[in-house]
């Protein structure tokens, strides 16, 4: 499997794959990513990512790169969106994995990029959020009905926010430093 950052062309899938996680997971049915993505104000090549199934054997030498002509097949997506209030600076992830691809590390590997594009941009703030008392949060919306759900926010280190749901879905967070 490798990370990439999202392309336009990649619209229609990820709406299908929110579709399906949807039917599994339950959850708000209205399609939010397709408005989020076509946001003029989101700087999507940067803040959106995707997961392809490509073919590991065949790209010998790692996951930095992929061969020529060899393209998987999306399988999930993440986006991590900034917002500010007086409690601190919030980095909020949200995707899907197919349903069909689950437990093939895809959430992992996605969380793992949203975290990193949460420290990147949060390093622009450190100093901000420290002169003003307030964290940087990584925050995460997991379907309550998501079976890894446990597994991965034990990996990523997240903890549930108590009363924080929305739309069928539960908020877990970690401070980014």
């Amino acid at each position: 499997m490798r990370t990439r950052n999202y392309r336009p062309e990649d619209l229609p899938t990820l709406v299908q794959i929110q579709q399906a996680a949807l039917l599994v997971d339950g959850g708000d049915p209205t399609p939010a990513i397709e408005a989020w993505l076509r946001d003029a104000e989101t700087d999507v090549r940067a803040d959106a990512f995707v997961i392809t199934d490509d073919d590991d054997e065949l790209n010998t030498w790692g996951q930095a790169g992929t061969l020529d002509g060899i393209e998987g097949e999306i399988v999930g997506y993440t986006t991590v969106t900034l917002r500010q209030d007086p409690d601190g600076y919030h980095f909020l992830c949200r995707g899907a994995v197919h349903p069909q691809q689950r437990q093939r590390g895809a959430g992992r590997l996605l969380l793992v990029g949203a975290l990193n594009r949460a420290r990147s941009v949060g390093a622009e703030f450190e100093y901000e959020a420290e002169q003003a008392g307030v964290a940087l949060y990584f925050e995460v919306l997991f379907p309550t009905r998501e079976s890894t759900r446990s597994r991965l926010t034990e990996k990523c280190e997240l903890q549930v926010v108590a009363g924080a749901t929305h739309n069928g879905a539960q908020l877990y967070r970690r401070e980014v430093w």
